[in-house]
């Protein structure tokens, strides 16, 4: 097995649910967004993956997103969560804390 392959996949399957909790807190631009996720450890983000999933949760309903003036250059796109992207936040955080707590009870040597 590939250990390098396997943490790359388990990022690219974490990254929605990563930002849709970073985006609970508030609204964010996506640099913002690049340069707070790189201090996840183990994460690896550049700022070229963030815009396709913010594309796609925006696609899906998930994220609203709007301009506003910069005054550090130009207008800054920002993101911020929809009351569906809410609710699938929710779900899905859900859904991990069950998968965590199955796992730390498997590693315990305890049959979930």
């Amino acid at each position: 097995m590939n250990l390098q392959n396997w943490q790359t996949q388990l990022r690219k399957g974490l990254l929605d649910v990563v930002i849709l909790n970073l985006l609970q807190h508030g609204r964010c631009h996506g640099y913002e967004m690049v340069q707070t996720l790189k201090q996840i450890d183990g994460l690896k983000i550049r700022e070229g993956n963030i815009y396709p999933i913010l594309a796609r949760l925006q696609t899906d309903g998930l994220v609203t997103s709007y301009s506003e003036p910069s005054p550090d250059g130009p207008p800054r796109k920002y993101f911020k969560l929809t009351e569906l992207g809410q609710k699938t936040l929710a779900d899905m955080n859900a859904h991990w804390n069950h998968i965590i707590q199955s796992m730390q009870s498997l590693k315990k040597g305890k049959r979930v």
